[in-house]
Protein backbone atom coordinates (compact mmCIF):
# COMPACT_ATOMS: atom_id res chain seq x y z
CA UNK A 1 0.00 0.00 0.00
CA UNK A 2 3.09 1.95 0.51
CA UNK A 3 6.69 2.50 -0.52
CA UNK A 4 7.33 1.35 3.35
CA UNK A 5 5.32 -1.89 3.07
CA UNK A 6 7.60 -2.32 -0.04
CA UNK A 7 10.50 -1.84 1.97
CA UNK A 8 9.46 -3.97 4.72
CA UNK A 9 8.78 -6.89 2.32
CA UNK A 10 12.01 -6.64 0.67
CA UNK A 11 13.45 -7.51 4.25
CA UNK A 12 11.09 -10.05 4.55
CA UNK A 13 12.14 -11.75 1.49
CA UNK A 14 15.28 -12.65 3.15
CA UNK A 15 14.15 -15.11 5.33
CA UNK A 16 11.86 -16.77 3.01
CA UNK A 17 12.61 -20.37 3.37
CA UNK A 18 12.51 -20.26 7.33
CA UNK A 19 8.54 -19.84 7.61
CA UNK A 20 9.07 -19.34 11.74
CA UNK A 21 11.65 -16.40 11.51
CA UNK A 22 9.72 -14.85 8.60
CA UNK A 23 6.54 -14.74 11.11
CA UNK A 24 8.61 -12.91 13.68
CA UNK A 25 9.46 -10.44 11.81
CA UNK A 26 6.08 -10.20 9.99
CA UNK A 27 4.86 -9.89 13.71
CA UNK A 28 6.85 -7.56 14.78
CA UNK A 29 6.50 -5.17 11.96
CA UNK A 30 2.53 -5.81 12.35
CA UNK A 31 2.74 -5.07 16.04
CA UNK A 32 4.87 -2.01 15.58
CA UNK A 33 2.33 -0.65 12.43
CA UNK A 34 -0.95 -1.50 14.97
CA UNK A 35 -0.01 0.28 17.47
CA UNK A 36 1.34 3.31 15.34
CA UNK A 37 -2.05 3.32 13.44
CA UNK A 38 -3.55 3.36 16.59
CA UNK A 39 -1.85 5.10 18.90
CA UNK A 40 -0.07 8.10 16.46
CA UNK A 41 -2.24 8.25 13.23
CA UNK A 42 -2.48 11.04 11.28
CA UNK A 43 -4.66 13.82 13.09
CA UNK A 44 -5.49 15.60 10.02
CA UNK A 45 -7.57 12.46 8.53
CA UNK A 46 -10.87 11.63 9.28
CA UNK A 47 -11.46 10.01 12.19
CA UNK A 48 -13.55 6.82 10.47
CA UNK A 49 -10.21 6.22 7.76
CA UNK A 50 -7.92 6.35 10.59
CA UNK A 51 -10.28 3.52 12.74
CA UNK A 52 -10.55 1.47 9.38
CA UNK A 53 -7.18 1.39 8.94
CA UNK A 54 -6.18 0.68 12.04
CA UNK A 55 -8.98 -2.42 12.20
CA UNK A 56 -7.64 -3.34 8.88
CA UNK A 57 -4.14 -4.44 9.92
CA UNK A 58 -5.34 -5.36 13.26
CA UNK A 59 -7.33 -7.95 11.88
CA UNK A 60 -3.95 -9.31 10.26
CA UNK A 61 -1.94 -8.98 13.47
CA UNK A 62 -3.89 -11.28 15.33
CA UNK A 63 -4.27 -13.78 12.98
CA UNK A 64 -0.30 -13.56 13.09
CA UNK A 65 -0.28 -13.78 16.81
CA UNK A 66 -2.91 -17.02 16.27
CA UNK A 67 -4.86 -17.18 19.23
CA UNK A 68 -8.91 -17.81 18.79
CA UNK A 69 -8.47 -16.86 15.21
CA UNK A 70 -10.82 -18.11 12.52
CA UNK A 71 -10.10 -17.60 8.35
CA UNK A 72 -12.94 -16.51 6.58
CA UNK A 73 -14.11 -15.36 3.24
CA UNK A 74 -16.14 -12.04 3.37
CA UNK A 75 -19.05 -12.83 3.48
CA UNK A 76 -19.09 -15.42 6.44
CA UNK A 77 -21.36 -14.71 8.88
CA UNK A 78 -18.22 -13.84 11.45
CA UNK A 79 -20.70 -12.33 14.07
CA UNK A 80 -21.10 -16.17 15.29
CA UNK A 81 -17.32 -16.36 15.93
CA UNK A 82 -16.74 -12.96 17.24
CA UNK A 83 -19.90 -13.96 20.14
CA UNK A 84 -17.46 -16.69 21.58
CA UNK A 85 -14.26 -14.39 21.18
CA UNK A 86 -13.11 -15.84 17.99
CA UNK A 87 -10.94 -12.98 15.93
CA UNK A 88 -12.11 -13.37 12.07
CA UNK A 89 -9.57 -12.21 9.39
CA UNK A 90 -10.55 -12.58 6.23
CA UNK A 91 -8.20 -14.63 3.60
CA UNK A 92 -8.58 -12.40 1.04
CA UNK A 93 -7.16 -9.77 3.21
CA UNK A 94 -4.29 -11.99 3.82
CA UNK A 95 -3.31 -12.10 0.44
CA UNK A 96 -3.82 -8.49 -0.11
CA UNK A 97 -1.03 -7.98 2.95
CA UNK A 98 1.58 -10.36 0.90
CA UNK A 99 0.24 -8.32 -2.43
CA UNK A 100 0.92 -4.78 -0.46
CA UNK A 101 4.78 -5.84 0.22
CA UNK A 102 4.95 -7.10 -2.77
CA UNK A 103 5.28 -10.44 -1.80
CA UNK A 104 2.99 -12.67 -3.29
CA UNK A 105 4.85 -13.91 -5.41
CA UNK A 106 5.97 -16.28 -2.81
CA UNK A 107 2.87 -17.68 -2.45
CA UNK A 108 1.68 -18.20 -5.75
CA UNK A 109 4.35 -19.94 -6.63
CA UNK A 110 3.61 -22.59 -3.47
CA UNK A 111 0.01 -22.82 -5.26
CA UNK A 112 1.53 -23.69 -8.53
CA UNK A 113 3.67 -26.43 -7.42
CA UNK A 114 1.02 -27.82 -5.44
CA UNK A 115 -1.50 -28.10 -7.91
CA UNK A 116 -3.45 -24.91 -7.83
CA UNK A 117 -4.55 -23.98 -11.54
CA UNK A 118 -4.02 -20.73 -12.40
CA UNK A 119 -7.38 -19.47 -13.31
CA UNK A 120 -7.90 -19.58 -10.19
CA UNK A 121 -8.00 -16.01 -9.26
CA UNK A 122 -4.75 -14.63 -7.04
CA UNK A 123 -6.76 -13.90 -3.79
CA UNK A 124 -7.30 -17.42 -3.73
CA UNK A 125 -4.20 -18.89 -5.15
CA UNK A 126 -2.49 -16.30 -2.14
CA UNK A 127 -3.99 -17.28 0.73
CA UNK A 128 -3.88 -20.97 -0.48
CA UNK A 129 -0.20 -20.30 -0.79
CA UNK A 130 0.38 -18.91 2.55
CA UNK A 131 -1.28 -21.49 4.18
CA UNK A 132 0.96 -24.30 2.10
CA UNK A 133 3.98 -21.54 3.68
CA UNK A 134 2.98 -21.92 7.23
CA UNK A 135 3.92 -18.15 8.01
CA UNK A 136 0.61 -17.75 9.70
CA UNK A 137 -0.33 -20.21 12.53
CA UNK A 138 -3.13 -22.55 12.81
CA UNK A 139 -6.64 -21.36 12.91
CA UNK A 140 -9.41 -22.56 14.81
CA UNK A 141 -11.53 -22.98 11.93
CA UNK A 142 -12.16 -22.21 8.42
CA UNK A 143 -15.41 -21.10 7.22
CA UNK A 144 -16.83 -20.00 4.62
CA UNK A 145 -19.94 -19.42 2.12
CA UNK A 146 -20.98 -19.87 -1.55
CA UNK A 147 -21.71 -16.04 -1.97
CA UNK A 148 -19.96 -14.11 -4.52
CA UNK A 149 -17.18 -16.34 -5.58
CA UNK A 150 -17.50 -20.37 -6.90
CA UNK A 151 -14.13 -21.18 -5.70
CA UNK A 152 -14.79 -20.55 -2.19
CA UNK A 153 -15.61 -23.65 -1.39
CA UNK A 154 -12.32 -25.82 -2.83
CA UNK A 155 -10.14 -23.03 -1.95
CA UNK A 156 -11.07 -22.20 1.96
CA UNK A 157 -11.32 -26.68 2.19
CA UNK A 158 -7.57 -26.86 0.94
CA UNK A 159 -6.78 -24.07 3.39
CA UNK A 160 -8.48 -25.85 5.96
CA UNK A 161 -6.69 -29.11 5.07
CA UNK A 162 -3.11 -27.88 5.06
CA UNK A 163 -3.44 -26.71 8.34
CA UNK A 164 -5.40 -29.61 9.71
CA UNK A 165 -7.99 -27.58 11.00
CA UNK A 166 -12.05 -27.75 11.38
CA UNK A 167 -13.50 -26.84 8.28
CA UNK A 168 -17.54 -25.41 7.77
CA UNK A 169 -19.46 -24.47 4.28
CA UNK A 170 -22.27 -22.53 4.10
CA UNK A 171 -24.01 -23.44 1.05
CA UNK A 172 -26.27 -19.69 0.32
CA UNK A 173 -28.67 -20.71 -2.87
CA UNK A 174 -28.56 -18.03 -5.25
CA UNK A 175 -32.11 -16.16 -6.44
CA UNK A 176 -32.49 -14.61 -2.91
CA UNK A 177 -35.89 -16.34 -2.05
CA UNK A 178 -37.42 -16.23 1.32
CA UNK A 179 -37.86 -20.27 1.37
CA UNK A 180 -34.09 -20.64 1.64
CA UNK A 181 -33.64 -18.94 4.99
CA UNK A 182 -34.85 -22.15 6.88
CA UNK A 183 -32.24 -23.93 5.11
CA UNK A 184 -29.61 -21.70 5.39
CA UNK A 185 -30.90 -21.45 9.00
CA UNK A 186 -30.24 -25.03 9.56
CA UNK A 187 -26.30 -24.72 8.56
CA UNK A 188 -25.86 -22.17 10.89
CA UNK A 189 -27.35 -23.78 13.87
CA UNK A 190 -24.91 -26.51 12.41
CA UNK A 191 -21.76 -24.60 12.53
CA UNK A 192 -22.54 -23.46 16.91
CA UNK A 193 -22.19 -27.22 17.33
CA UNK A 194 -18.98 -27.26 15.83
CA UNK A 195 -17.81 -24.67 17.66
CA UNK A 196 -19.30 -25.55 20.36
CA UNK A 197 -17.33 -28.59 19.91
CA UNK A 198 -13.70 -26.92 19.06
CA UNK A 199 -14.37 -24.13 22.36
CA UNK A 200 -15.94 -26.81 24.65
CA UNK A 201 -18.23 -24.35 25.78
CA UNK A 202 -22.13 -23.74 25.53
CA UNK A 203 -22.34 -21.24 22.37
CA UNK A 204 -23.32 -17.68 24.35
CA UNK A 205 -26.65 -16.83 22.62
CA UNK A 206 -26.53 -13.71 24.98
CA UNK A 207 -23.16 -12.32 23.32
CA UNK A 208 -24.40 -13.04 20.02
CA UNK A 209 -27.42 -11.10 21.11
CA UNK A 210 -25.66 -7.92 21.87
CA UNK A 211 -22.83 -7.87 18.73
CA UNK A 212 -26.37 -8.06 16.72
CA UNK A 213 -27.63 -5.15 18.79
CA UNK A 214 -24.36 -3.43 18.02
CA UNK A 215 -24.92 -4.17 14.38
CA UNK A 216 -28.02 -2.68 14.11
CA UNK A 217 -26.72 0.69 15.35
CA UNK A 218 -24.17 0.54 12.61
CA UNK A 219 -26.25 -0.09 10.20
CA UNK A 220 -28.66 2.68 11.00
CA UNK A 221 -25.30 4.77 11.30
CA UNK A 222 -24.40 3.46 7.70
CA UNK A 223 -27.79 4.62 6.37
CA UNK A 224 -27.72 8.13 7.77
CA UNK A 225 -24.21 8.64 6.09
CA UNK A 226 -25.29 7.43 2.97
CA UNK A 227 -27.64 10.69 2.84
CA UNK A 228 -25.19 12.70 3.93
CA UNK A 229 -22.32 10.78 1.33
CA UNK A 230 -25.25 12.62 -1.06
CA UNK A 231 -23.89 16.35 -1.10
CA UNK A 232 -20.64 15.09 0.98
CA UNK A 233 -17.28 13.44 1.16
CA UNK A 234 -14.28 12.45 2.63
CA UNK A 235 -10.62 12.00 1.34
CA UNK A 236 -10.00 8.19 0.76
CA UNK A 237 -6.83 6.73 -0.88
CA UNK A 238 -7.80 3.60 -2.98
CA UNK A 239 -6.74 1.11 -0.63
CA UNK A 240 -8.42 2.36 2.02
CA UNK A 241 -11.97 1.57 0.29
CA UNK A 242 -10.52 -1.96 0.22
CA UNK A 243 -9.92 -1.55 3.62
CA UNK A 244 -13.25 -0.35 4.54
CA UNK A 245 -14.78 -2.75 2.35
CA UNK A 246 -12.86 -5.53 4.38
CA UNK A 247 -13.76 -4.17 7.84
CA UNK A 248 -17.48 -3.82 7.31
CA UNK A 249 -17.85 -7.30 6.48
CA UNK A 250 -15.73 -9.21 8.86
CA UNK A 251 -16.13 -6.26 12.09
CA UNK A 252 -20.12 -6.54 11.85
CA UNK A 253 -21.49 -6.37 14.46
CA UNK A 254 -18.11 -4.87 16.88
CA UNK A 255 -18.12 -2.09 18.90
CA UNK A 256 -15.39 -0.71 16.94
CA UNK A 257 -17.39 -0.88 13.46
CA UNK A 258 -20.23 0.75 15.85
CA UNK A 259 -17.67 3.80 16.49
CA UNK A 260 -16.37 3.62 13.06
CA UNK A 261 -19.75 4.24 11.54
CA UNK A 262 -20.26 7.46 14.27
CA UNK A 263 -17.00 8.56 13.18
CA UNK A 264 -18.19 8.32 9.41
CA UNK A 265 -21.34 10.33 10.15
CA UNK A 266 -19.27 13.02 12.06
CA UNK A 267 -16.30 13.37 9.06
CA UNK A 268 -18.99 14.05 6.72
CA UNK A 269 -20.83 16.54 8.50
CA UNK A 270 -17.89 18.24 9.53
CA UNK A 271 -16.50 17.74 5.71
CA UNK A 272 -15.77 21.44 4.03
CA UNK A 273 -14.14 19.76 0.58
CA UNK A 274 -15.34 17.93 -2.53
CA UNK A 275 -14.04 16.50 -5.28
CA UNK A 276 -14.77 17.84 -9.02
CA UNK A 277 -16.03 14.05 -9.72
CA UNK A 278 -17.05 11.76 -7.50
CA UNK A 279 -17.11 8.20 -8.71
CA UNK A 280 -18.69 4.82 -7.27
CA UNK A 281 -16.30 2.05 -7.69
CA UNK A 282 -17.45 -1.68 -8.29
CA UNK A 283 -16.05 -4.53 -7.54
CA UNK A 284 -12.56 -4.18 -5.36
CA UNK A 285 -9.87 -2.08 -5.84
CA UNK A 286 -6.06 -3.55 -6.68
CA UNK A 287 -4.61 -3.74 -3.22
CA UNK A 288 -0.67 -2.84 -4.18
CA UNK A 289 0.66 0.72 -4.97
CA UNK A 290 -0.37 1.19 -8.59
CA UNK A 291 -0.95 4.39 -11.16
CA UNK A 292 -4.62 4.88 -9.88
CA UNK A 293 -3.75 5.48 -6.22
CA UNK A 294 -2.18 8.37 -8.22
CA UNK A 295 -5.36 9.34 -9.82
CA UNK A 296 -7.54 9.18 -7.10
CA UNK A 297 -5.47 10.20 -4.67
CA UNK A 298 -7.27 12.18 -2.22
CA UNK A 299 -5.29 15.35 -3.21
CA UNK A 300 -6.39 15.21 -6.29
CA UNK A 301 -9.49 16.46 -8.06
CA UNK A 302 -11.28 12.97 -8.32
CA UNK A 303 -12.26 11.16 -5.50
CA UNK A 304 -13.86 7.50 -5.66
CA UNK A 305 -16.79 8.26 -2.81
CA UNK A 306 -17.35 4.85 -1.79
CA UNK A 307 -17.65 1.40 -3.13
CA UNK A 308 -20.30 -1.24 -3.70
CA UNK A 309 -19.40 -3.46 -1.36
CA UNK A 310 -19.79 -1.01 1.33
CA UNK A 311 -23.05 -1.43 1.22
CA UNK A 312 -24.10 -5.06 0.22
CA UNK A 313 -23.97 -6.23 3.95
CA UNK A 314 -26.54 -4.01 5.23
CA UNK A 315 -29.50 -5.84 7.08
CA UNK A 316 -31.82 -4.89 10.05
CA UNK A 317 -30.63 -7.92 12.58
CA UNK A 318 -32.91 -8.85 14.65
CA UNK A 319 -30.92 -9.75 18.49
CA UNK A 320 -34.41 -11.17 19.85
CA UNK A 321 -34.05 -13.99 17.00
CA UNK A 322 -30.30 -13.66 16.14
CA UNK A 323 -29.96 -17.01 14.41
CA UNK A 324 -33.29 -16.85 11.35
CA UNK A 325 -32.54 -12.81 11.16
CA UNK A 326 -28.53 -13.73 10.20
CA UNK A 327 -29.37 -16.37 7.73
CA UNK A 328 -31.58 -14.04 6.01
CA UNK A 329 -28.82 -11.08 6.09
CA UNK A 330 -27.18 -13.78 3.80
CA UNK A 331 -29.88 -15.30 1.85
CA UNK A 332 -30.96 -11.77 0.99
CA UNK A 333 -27.38 -10.27 0.06
CA UNK A 334 -27.37 -8.58 -3.31
CA UNK A 335 -24.29 -10.96 -4.52
CA UNK A 336 -26.35 -13.88 -3.58
CA UNK A 337 -28.71 -12.67 -6.32
CA UNK A 338 -28.72 -12.13 -10.33
CA UNK A 339 -27.04 -9.77 -12.17
CA UNK A 340 -29.98 -8.09 -12.92
CA UNK A 341 -30.48 -7.34 -9.04
CA UNK A 342 -27.01 -6.40 -8.64
CA UNK A 343 -27.68 -3.65 -11.49
CA UNK A 344 -30.77 -2.54 -10.37
CA UNK A 345 -28.72 -2.07 -7.27
CA UNK A 346 -26.19 -0.06 -8.20
CA UNK A 347 -28.22 2.47 -10.21
CA UNK A 348 -30.01 3.16 -7.52
CA UNK A 349 -27.05 3.77 -5.19
CA UNK A 350 -25.09 5.56 -8.32
CA UNK A 351 -28.67 7.87 -8.45
CA UNK A 352 -29.00 8.24 -4.59
CA UNK A 353 -25.39 9.16 -4.72
CA UNK A 354 -25.16 11.39 -7.56
CA UNK A 355 -22.04 10.41 -8.49
CA UNK A 356 -20.24 11.55 -11.93
CA UNK A 357 -19.57 7.99 -12.80
CA UNK A 358 -18.72 4.52 -11.80
CA UNK A 359 -15.30 2.31 -12.80
CA UNK A 360 -16.04 -1.43 -12.72
CA UNK A 361 -12.67 -3.11 -11.62
CA UNK A 362 -12.77 -6.63 -13.50
CA UNK A 363 -10.84 -8.90 -11.39
CA UNK A 364 -8.31 -11.84 -13.51
CA UNK A 365 -9.85 -15.18 -12.84
CA UNK A 366 -12.51 -13.83 -10.87
CA UNK A 367 -16.08 -15.30 -13.11
CA UNK A 368 -18.32 -13.10 -11.07
CA UNK A 369 -16.70 -9.55 -11.63
CA UNK A 370 -15.74 -10.69 -15.43
CA UNK A 371 -18.84 -11.88 -16.22
CA UNK A 372 -21.32 -9.05 -14.95
CA UNK A 373 -19.25 -6.26 -16.31
CA UNK A 374 -20.77 -6.30 -19.77
CA UNK A 375 -24.08 -6.35 -18.20
CA UNK A 376 -23.87 -3.66 -15.67
CA UNK A 377 -21.88 -1.44 -18.48
CA UNK A 378 -25.32 -1.52 -21.03
CA UNK A 379 -27.31 -0.84 -17.62
CA UNK A 380 -25.65 2.29 -16.57
CA UNK A 381 -25.17 3.43 -20.55
CA UNK A 382 -29.25 3.50 -20.61
CA UNK A 383 -29.24 5.47 -17.69
CA UNK A 384 -26.84 7.82 -19.33
CA UNK A 385 -24.46 7.42 -16.29
CA UNK A 386 -20.66 7.23 -17.74
CA UNK A 387 -19.03 3.88 -16.88
CA UNK A 388 -15.75 2.34 -17.18
CA UNK A 389 -14.36 -1.17 -17.13
CA UNK A 390 -10.69 -1.90 -16.02
CA UNK A 391 -9.18 -4.84 -16.26
CA UNK A 392 -6.39 -6.44 -13.98
CA UNK A 393 -5.47 -8.03 -11.23
CA UNK A 394 -6.17 -6.79 -7.59
CA UNK A 395 -3.31 -9.17 -5.95
CA UNK A 396 -0.07 -9.68 -8.51
CA UNK A 397 1.61 -6.52 -8.95
CA UNK A 398 4.00 -8.28 -11.53
CA UNK A 399 0.73 -8.44 -13.39
CA UNK A 400 0.23 -4.54 -14.20
CA UNK A 401 0.17 -2.78 -17.26
CA UNK A 402 0.58 0.79 -15.40
CA UNK A 403 0.72 2.38 -18.51
CA UNK A 404 -2.49 1.11 -20.06
CA UNK A 405 -4.64 1.60 -17.20
CA UNK A 406 -3.21 5.47 -16.68
CA UNK A 407 -4.50 5.84 -20.77
CA UNK A 408 -8.09 3.98 -20.13
CA UNK A 409 -8.72 6.30 -16.70
CA UNK A 410 -7.49 9.51 -18.26
CA UNK A 411 -9.51 9.01 -21.29
CA UNK A 412 -12.36 8.46 -18.74
CA UNK A 413 -11.98 11.51 -16.94
CA UNK A 414 -11.61 13.32 -19.84
CA UNK A 415 -15.13 12.20 -20.84
CA UNK A 416 -16.04 13.91 -17.61
CA UNK A 417 -14.78 16.95 -17.91
CA UNK A 418 -11.42 16.69 -15.73
CA UNK A 419 -8.25 18.25 -17.52
CA UNK A 420 -4.75 17.04 -17.10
Amino acid sequence: MSKKSVVFGSILRKFKDDPARFRRILKAGMGVETLRRKKFSDKNRPAFINTINHLAVLEVFKALKGNNVAWVNLLAPSELLLATGMSPVSAEGISGTMSSMHLEDLPLSLASSNGISSSLCTFHRTSIGTAFWKVFPKPDIVVTTTILCDGNAGSFYKIAKSYGAPFFLIDVPRGRKPEYVPYVERQLYQLIELIEEITARKFPFDKLAQHLEWEKQTVENLYRARKLLISKSIPMHLYEQMNALYVMHTLAGTKELLTASQELIRDLEASQTSPDIRLLWLHIPPYYDNALFETFSPTGKTWVVTDELWWDWLYPVRPEDPIKSLAEKLVFNIEAGSVQERGEFLINLARELNVSGAIHFSHWGCRQSSGGAGYLKSVFSQEKIPFLELTGDCVDHNSESAGQLKTRVSAFLEILGVKE
